[in-house]
């Protein structure tokens, strides 16, 4: 643990990067999460849309 103390207190800007790589990090996987559900939300959109128009047609013959 003596190393870790004396890396922080040599490099006080070790510990800010170290802090912006991992919310980069958590950024770009909630990013990549968000990017999931909105395809997932598009498909099951398109899947409606398609099953509702179908639906229209039937009744309108």
């Amino acid at each position: 643990m003596d190393w870790i103390n004396n890396f922080f207190t040599r490099e006080p800007l070790s510990l800010v990067i170290l802090v912006v790589i991992i919310i980069a990090i958590f950024a770009y996987a909630a990013r990549r999460a968000h990017i999931k559900h909105i395809e997932r939300i598009r498909q099951i959109d398109e899947n409606y849309h398609i099953h509702s128009n179908s639906k229209t047609s039937s009744n309108r013959q």
